[in-house]
C-alpha cells in the first residue's frame, strides 16, 4: 500500500508540474521512484529484497503511466528516467 500511496504522489505531482508549467521534465520520475521506496518501506515497517522488487515494479508502472499522459505516447529516450526511477525504489525499499 505504502509503494502504490508514493507513486500516487510522485505521480500526481510530476503531471502537475507539467499541467502548471507546461514543461516536460522527464527526470522527475526519479521523484517518483524515491516516494514510491520510501512509502513501501514506512508502511512495511520494514526492508528486503521482496519489498525492493515490488516498489521497482510499482515504480516502473507509474513512471511509464505519466510519462504516456504527458506525452501520448512513451519517449524511448526517456528509459533513462525509468531505469533511475525503478533503481531508486530498489534501493531505498530493500535497503
Amino acid at each position: 500500500m505504502g509503494a502504490l500511496g508514493g507513486a500516487a504522489v510522485g505521480a500526481g505531482a510530476m503531471y502537475g508540474f507539467y499541467a502548471l508549467a507546461g514543461f516536460r521534465f522527464p527526470l522527475l520520475g526519479v521523484g517518483i521512484g524515491a516516494l514510491t521506496g520510501y512509502g513501501a518501506k514506512l508502511l512495511y515497517k520494514g526492508r528486503g529484497n521482496e519489498l525492493g522488487i515490488i516498489s521497482g515494479v510499482v515504480a516502473l508502472a507509474a513512471v511509464v503511466g505519466t510519462l504516456y499522459l504527458m506525452y501520448g505516447t512513451f519517449p524511448i529516450i526517456s528509459i533513462i528516467s525509468v531505469a533511475v526511477s525503478v533503481s531508486v525504489a530498489y534501493r531505498i525499499a530493500s535497503g
